[in-house]
């Protein structure tokens, strides 16, 4: 909540004082724009509940998930048409995503329990979310500049999650400050610099190239466990993050719009 609240606040201070015109917005721009920040705003939601119940490599590599969703949103929703070499890049993710999976302690032996089963489930549906976001930043996106989008869907998002927040009784008042410098940074680098480039992104490349890149964070969170938290690359993981790269690579060689 936090986090789309500060981000959503800078945004429309630094229009505020630049005098950047946010509106006139048509009906249809309205409620596209808050059609996907409610669906921002369930990822969050969802997927950082889940790192509560289960792995955090489980749940990043669960709700890396999203191109998938993606592409069968596209070819239903949209009718768009999907570069074969596109597809190669997805096959190329899916390989690379499961040969993480596995490797990750030896997820495919372990016994699934209650608890963990239904944090992956949680991550599932913020892959879900975040693939509905996606789709309607791509539409947008077409005729909407970037800042203009992303004032529009983070204020949307965080107006959405903060009555999310407080209808489920949550304590949002004593953190600490440690707690609230990490949320500023949250706001800061993964929100209003990650986000909002994969939303700068969304005019130029299609919404399942858009979406594989997002794979990145899978090789981003492997690597920063090993910096901070001393847990080691293996053989397995480094043929996973190889495969991840190359669909990435592949979708921003051939999956411009």
């Amino acid at each position: 909540m936090y986090r789309l609240d500060i981000a959503a606040f800078i945004l429309l201070l630094m229009n505020f004082i630049n005098k950047n015109k946010l509106f006139p917005l048509s009906r249809k721009e309205l409620l596209l724009g808050f059609a996907s920040g409610v669906f921002l705003a369930l990822h969050f939601y969802f997927w950082i509940a889940s790192l509560k119940y289960t792995s955090i490599a489980s749940s990043v590599v669960l709700v890396s998930t999203n191109p998938f969703f993606v592409v069968v949103l596209s070819l239903i929703l949209m009718k768009e048409k999907i570069s074969p070499k596109v597809v190669i890049a997805l096959i190329a993710s899916f390989v690379g995503t499961v040969i993480i999976t596995a490797s990750d302690g030896n997820l495919l032996s372990e016994k699934i329990d209650k608890t963990s089963l239904f944090g992956d489930i949680l991550a599932i549906i913020g892959a879900f979310s975040v693939s509905f976001y996606f789709i309607i930043g791509s539409k947008l996106r077409k005729n909407m500049d970037t800042n203009r989008y992303v004032t529009l869907v983070y204020t949307f998002a965080a107006i959405f999650i903060t009555i999310l927040a407080i209808f489920a009784n949550e304590d949002i008042i004593h953190y600490s400050s440690r707690d609230f410098s990490f949320i500023f940074l949250l706001a800061i680098v993964p929100q209003l610099i990650g986000h909002t480039a994969f939303n700068w992104a969304l005019k130029y490349l299609k919404a399942t190239a858009v979406a594989i890149t997002t794979l990145g964070e899978i090789i981003g969170s492997t690597v920063l466990a090993y910096i901070f938290f001393q847990q080691t690359i293996d053989l397995w993981q480094s043929i996973g993050i190889l495969f991840i790269m190359s669909a990435i690579v592949i979708s921003f060689r051939y999956g411009k719009v």
